[in-house]
């Protein structure tokens, strides 16, 4: 999963270290952020109810908070669209590396 801002890809951290892009929702859905991105990025992020924190995660259709372990129902309205990233150009990327593999259709 890209960035949802700038559209950059999280590479493997080095072994041993934590990785350094952080997970939030945005209009109901998870999301990555690079480091870059963070900082500029919190304002967009959903905060929890009870701490004000930014450190949600969603799954199963709930959103959890990190900080202060707040669980609450997502709000499924399907009108709500997912944020997109900017198109980092990763579905060509992988189409070129496929037709290099399979050779060309």
């Amino acid at each position: 999963m890209p960035c949802y801002r700038c559209g950059g890809r999280q590479s493997d951290p080095e072994p041993g270290k934590p990785s350094s892009w952080r997970q939030g929702v945005v209009a109901e859905h998870q999301v990555l952020i690079c480091p870059d991105c963070y900082p500029t990025a919190v304002p967009d992020l959903t905060h929890c109810s009870r701490c004000a924190g930014v450190r949600l995660i969603r799954r199963l259709d709930q959103v959890e908070c990190l900080d202060c372990q707040q669980t609450r129902d997502a709000n499924t309205d399907p009108t709500v669209p997912a944020p997109r990233a900017v198109d980092s150009g990763l579905a060509a990327e992988v189409a070129r590396a496929l037709e290099r593999i399979r050779g060309p259709r």
